[in-house]
């Protein structure tokens, strides 16, 4: 299990979570405000418990659950299915408020007449709002600048998730076709399959029957990176979880990881994290 919770700004939050086991994993965390809260459930499906699991949400893979009760506290409460990627987004209302009048954007939904109403809502994601979320998900907070990119980001989410004609993003056409959004996705689980030795551009094109230009296009639109960087990424995320789980060395990790020698993992994982293994390994122990 892959979870990070990330202060964007002062009440305004980011938490990213994977399931990468073969079994149904807890989610659960504790909150001391209220906050308006976005879920979501970017691949595979994610269940929601509300007031202490008397209440049941399913959120199906490529939709969203948004939730805000400003009478009470909701802590997250969540069953994520093997293999489920979530992207959350948490605001206060003064965070909320902030962010969309430092841009002079009004939403009748934030207006001050609904703050105190009950807000439930759950919708079906687009592409265009599946490509930010994506491009969200992926992006390394590293500088000061990555939090403005993030802020924008989620600025163009929202323009898209409450529009109600849904405006058509200038991005790939073919992203438009459900049967090339399956395509793209089954890729990408070819790749996740065969992370060690993953197929060539040209290999994994006639696996899934889509041309190699349209399936590199639309997998960066989709998921926010180009194919390899992608598997890297996804590579190195893994190999972080292998290490924190403290059953097996620097060494045992970069073979498993499909490095012909273990310096290339040190390296790799130095350039992502910004820590060697075996510092991570030793920050881990104390």
């Amino acid at each position: 299990m892959y979870f990070k919770e990330i202060n964007i700004d002062k009440g305004f939050y980011l938490i990213k979570s994977i399931n990468y086991s073969d079994k149904k994993i807890k989610l659960q965390t504790k909150r001391k405000d209220l906050f308006i809260q976005f879920h979501f459930a970017l691949e595979r499906q994610v269940c929601f418990h509300i007031i202490k699991g008397t209440h049941k949400l399913p959120v199906d893979e490529q939709a969203s659950l948004m939730f805000f009760n400003p009478k009470n506290i909701i802590p997250i409460d969540a069953y994520l299915a093997p293999d489920t990627k979530m992207l959350s987004i948490l605001f206060s209302l003064d965070a909320i408020h902030k962010l969309f009048d430092d841009f002079a954007i009004d939403f009748n939904f934030f207006r001050p007449t609904n703050k105190n109403k009950k807000l439930y809502a759950k919708k079906t994601l687009t592409a265009n709002e599946l490509i930010i979320l994506n491009q969200i998900y992926n992006r390394d907070l590293k500088h000061k600048l990555d939090y403005i990119y993030i802020k924008a980001k989620i600025l163009e989410l929202f323009t898209y998730y409450f529009s109600q004609n849904q405006p058509v993003k200038d991005t790939c056409y073919n992203l438009k076709d459900e049967r090339v959004v399956e395509k793209i996705k089954k890729a990408k689980e070819i790749l996740v399959a065969h992370i060690n030795e993953p197929p060539s551009i040209e290999e994994l094109s006639n696996q899934v029957l889509l041309p190699a230009g349209i399936l590199k296009k639309g997998f960066k639109e989709l998921y926010g990176e180009p194919v390899y960087k992608y598997i890297l990424n996804y590579k190195l995320e893994l190999g972080r979880l292998l290490l924190m789980s403290k059953k097996y060395s620097v060494k045992e990790v970069s073979y498993q990881m499909g490095y012909s020698a273990p310096t290339h993992f040190v390296v790799a994982f130095k350039k992502k994290f910004g820590i060697t293994p075996k510092k991570y390994i030793q920050n881990l122990r104390n």
